[in-house]
């Protein structure tokens, strides 16, 4: 299998990156071709220099050329956009061209790859579990309805989807919608490319006002590490690529879903596995939905918030809320089992805590050590 693939250098993408080639699958990236204030792409993917080539998502057809669009004809198996403007408090112009023009501009390179191959070609766009906005309860792998709680980012998501939903006809590329949940960093090696803002309420810990952690009583924190996510993104695009042709996109949740922990069970966790971890204790105080909403959307009218506070703020809302992400349609694409990331492994990635050591007995120059 062989993708064309934006968003190499994000959080997901990276893994990605790693994920296929531990597996034998092939990455052509999508590059800019002016990245300033960035590693250069030679440097930070040595691997991958040779096969990439230059676009922009928000261009038509990615700007990618007649020659790059008839070499890739030849083997792209699936085009998979990861390139996403995550910025929560981000400009609505700046999210729309990434997020929505992006999408739309993947679905016919697809179709143009398709259309020259003369072969089905899969086109995969990663979306947010967070299009749910303010929805609780248990949201299905569907498209969802207008909901006036969702903020900048979120409605770019979703107005992503519905795009491709609108602009899907008979004959097109299969379409892959996959909702990612929120990542943290490797399972392994607990390395991240960037700290969201889940790592920035950690780091925030001793600064929450009055040590009041609002959530519903519910409330569950739904990530994953990154190379759990990129396995079952891959997974999914496999399985998108073994089944037969679809009539309309498939929406899948790339989630912990029902194995989510609670906000509850997850500070517990934490707080049992290394207590001098932590300086003062932060209570979750029970709140209601709309009070939940309401202080993540409104904080910055009464406070001076920077940018990073602003997105932390907006964070509460994604471990505030009691709601279960559905992954029936995705277990039908996976082979093997849906992600479930431990508890006990999500408190470590998320509050940076030591791995626990293995004990080692002292040396004993009796006889006990003839014994076995």
């Amino acid at each position: 299998m062989k993708l064309l693939l934006t968003g190499i250098t994000g959080q997901l993408g990276t893994a990605v990156a790693e994920t296929a080639a531990e597996r034998g699958v092939g990455i052509v990236p999508v590059v800019r071709p002016d990245r300033p204030g960035l590693m250069p792409f030679d440097r930070a993917f040595p691997a991958l220099a040779a096969a990439r080539v230059t676009g922009d998502v928000r261009e038509p057809a990615w700007g990618l050329s007649e020659r790059d669009l008839d070499e890739l004809a030849e083997s792209v198996d699936a085009v998979v956009n990861l390139a996403g403007n995550t910025n929560w408090a981000g400009s609505g112009r700046d999210l729309y061209a990434v997020n929505v023009l992006g999408a739309r501009n993947g679905l016919d390179v697809a179709r143009e790859l398709q259309r020259r191959s003369g072969r089905r070609v899969l086109y995969t766009y990663a979306s947010s579990i967070f299009v749910a906005g303010g929805v609780i309860g248990r949201i299905a792998e569907e498209q969802l309805a207008a909901d006036r709680h969702r903020t900048a980012y979120e409605q770019s998501k979703w107005l992503a989807e519905r795009e491709l939903a609108k602009q899907h006809r008979a004959g097109d590329p299969d379409v892959l919608i996959s909702r990612v949940a929120a990542l943290l960093g490797d399972s392994r090696t607990g390395a991240t490319l960037k700290r969201n803002s889940l790592y920035l309420l950690a780091e925030r810990w001793d600064d929450l006002p009055g040590r009041l952690l609002p959530a519903m009583r519910g409330a569950k924190v739904d990530v994953l590490p990154r190379d759990m996510a990129a396995g079952a993104l891959l997974d999914a695009v496999t399985g998108m690529l073994r089944g037969g042709p679809r009539t309309e996109p498939v929406v899948t949740h790339v989630a912990a879903g029902e194995r989510a922990p609670t906000i509850r069970g997850l500070l517990e966790v934490a707080r049992a596995l290394s207590p001098l971890s932590f300086g003062k204790w932060v209570r979750p105080m029970p709140a209601t939905a709309e009070q939940v909403l309401w202080v993540s959307a409104n904080a910055e009218r009464f406070l001076p918030l920077s940018q990073a506070w602003r997105n932390s703020i907006i964070g509460l809302r994604y471990i505030g809320l009691d709601r279960v992400m559905e992954r029936g349609r995705l277990a039908e694409l996976l082979d093997g089992p849906l992600p479930a990331p431990s508890t006990e492994l999500l408190a470590r990635l998320l509050f940076d805590l030591p791995a626990p050591q293995r004990p080692v007995a002292p040396a004993d120059s009796g006889l006990s050590r003839f014994l076995v």
